[in-house]
């Protein structure tokens, strides 16, 4: 699935750059999608970003299948 598929409020586990292990989905915002850390820093991923769920997550799927 592609990040514009989930809905709003969704969490994503990722490394970012200020430590945290995830990022809240909040909106798209034309190509990009409007996102936040846990430790506040917005993230602009692109709407068709491959995502897998995992268990009440999403992590980005590397290998960008659609599964």
């Amino acid at each position: 699935m592609k990040l514009y598929d989930i809905p709003e409020g969704s969490k994503i586990k990722a490394e970012c750059s200020d430590g945290s292990e995830y990022l809240i989905f909040h909106h798209l915002d034309g190509m990009y999608s409007y996102c936040k850390s846990e430790k506040g820093g917005v993230i602009h991923l692109s709407g068709g970003t491959p995502l897998r769920a995992v268990e009440d997550y999403y992590v980005i799927d590397e290998k960008g299948d659609d599964n």
